[in-house]
């Protein structure tokens, strides 16, 4: 059987890991299933750093923990448990999406259908609009944290993932130093670059980038590294339609 390092006695106890879905620096994520409910789930374990102090990431990925816990949305991806051994290495066990990411969507298909692209993008609002009331931005919005499922009757379903950098809106502080940016560059608002005034607004400028991709199969900014992005937000309008739709497949209105 494989098994995350270290491994809480009650992740094992618990659950059955079936697989990795993926690891980086900050720790790996895996495919596991309840051996009492039989339902497959998802494990995040976030390691600490090598002094054994919890590193920024453990810090986020608790936050995240906390913020999730109590959203409850058709469209948001639901958290069941979570838990820090005695190492400080963080585990959270969060529902297990059968689908895509955009990002997936994307580079192995191309843009969606238009009837389709729409439907994500009401769905994808209904979450950033749930997620506003609850007074949380995500400052995360991009097409690897949008996955794409069925619903039990076969239709298209869309899960908001990875709430590891969300905020309360109005909180003070940050779990960042000062300069420290969070968030990808390619999707990011303009006050995200200048870090202040981040609000509702930049979830939505973010989703704005997301959905111009999923019409277009092009950024609207022009860049390939941060820092082309970062001046492409902040100084230059997005790329016309008229040039990255030369032959007007997306409508007019």
């Amino acid at each position: 059987m494989m098994r995350p390092e270290p491994v809480a006695d009650w992740i094992e106890g618990k659950y059955e890991i079936l697989g990795k879905i993926r690891e980086g620096g900050m720790g790996a994520v895996y495919k596991v299933r309840h051996r009492l409910l039989e339902e497959v789930r998802v494990v995040k374990v976030v390691r600490t750093d090598s002094s054994g102090k919890k590193s920024d990431a453990a810090l986020r990925f608790l936050h995240e923990a906390k913020v999730a816990i109590r959203l409850r949305h058709p469209n948001v991806a639901v958290l069941h448990d979570f838990a820090v051994d005695d190492q400080g290495t963080a585990f959270i066990v969060m529902e297990y999406i059968d689908g895509w990411s955009l990002l997936e969507v994307l580079q192995g298909y191309g843009p969606p259908p238009l009837s389709l692209t729409l439907e994500i993008a009401r769905q994808a609002l209904r979450a950033l609009a749930y997620l506003h009331r609850q007074q949380i931005v995500h400052r995360d919005i991009s097409p690897d944290n949008l996955m794409l499922s069925r619903d039990g009757e076969g239709q298209p379903l869309v899960k908001l993932i990875d709430l590891g950098i969300a905020k309360a809106v109005g909180a003070s502080g940050g779990l960042t130093t000062t300069g420290v940016f969070l968030g990808k560059p390619r999707y990011a608002s303009p006050e995200q670059f200048e870090g202040r005034g981040i609000g509702p607004q930049s979830d939505l400028y973010s989703f704005a980038v997301v959905l111009y991709e999923l019409l277009t199969g092009r950024c609207p900014i022009h860049g390939q590294h941060a820092p082309s992005f970062m001046a492409g937000h902040l100084l230059r309008p997005p790329m016309d339609f008229d040039e990255v739709d030369p032959r007007g497949i997306v409508p007019a209105d």
